[in-house]
């Protein structure tokens, strides 16, 4: 026999207003079940999992359309948070080249220049030499396995990365390449610059996104010495 909960019950469950179940009912997002006018709704195991689910997408920044899109189907539930950390990462970026902005105009203003007079100047394109500087010092410290002093690039978010989580990535997918053999070119696409590297096995290229010359992002791909594609 199916077992079945009340509203309440469940509210206490799973710490939920019994306004926002029969909001989710209304949308039909779930069924509640009533045997009579006068009897109370009930829920079974199946539409009490279902509030799980919409509980944790709702967590990870899901609206409730696109919950109702994905709630049946796991692969389009991981594509579409996927798309949300892109476009979060996005979002982030963009607030990071804004609070710098608003610290080189605030400290226009402490000087007396006038702020308005600060556009052209914060107007300028990357540097990509600083980029490029920049990025090359964060592979060195890799290469040389000085995590520690790798920290000083990041970004906050980087930083709050579990200890220990350069030095497993090196051991894992770096140190089977065998013996580092060289330096390859540096190129840049987008707000990212790719180093190349040789090794005795197999050569790697370190993707290093970077922002007002802070390191955001760091991405490791296995790749030919002839590629002049990193996807």
């Amino acid at each position: 026999m199916n077992e079945t909960k009340t509203i309440n019950d469940v509210c206490k469950m799973l710490d939920m207003t019994s306004r926002t179940i029969r909001y989710y009912e209304e949308l039909g997002l779930i069924k509640t079940i009533r045997k009579s006018k006068t009897a109370l709704r009930r829920l079974d195991a199946e539409n009490i999992e279902r509030l799980r689910k919409i509980r944790f997408l709702r967590k990870l920044g899901l609206g409730l359309d696109e919950v109702a899109e994905v709630i049946d189907d796991e692969k389009k539930a991981t594509e579409m948070i996927i798309r949300k950390k892109a476009a979060m990462k996005a979002e982030i970026n963009e607030l990071i080249l804004r609070a710098n902005l608003l610290t080189e105009v605030i400290a226009a203003a402490e000087q007396g220049e006038n702020i308005f007079a600060t556009e052209q100047r914060l107007d300028l394109p990357p540097d990509h030499e600083e980029m490029l500087r920049i990025a090359g010092e964060c592979t060195k410290l890799v290469l040389e396995r000085r995590f520690e002093e790798l920290q000083s690039y990041l970004d906050e978010d980087m930083r709050q990365m579990p200890p220990g989580f350069f030095e497993v990535g090196w051991n894992v997918h770096i140190k089977p390449c065998g013996a580092f053999l060289s330096i390859g070119e540096q190129s840049i696409v987008a707000d990212t610059v790719i180093n190349r590297l040789h090794f005795e096995k197999q050569d790697i290229a370190i993707l290093i996104e970077v922002h007002a010359g802070i390191v955001t992002g760091m991405l490791l791909k296995y790749c030919k010495e002839k590629d002049t594609k990193i996807k």
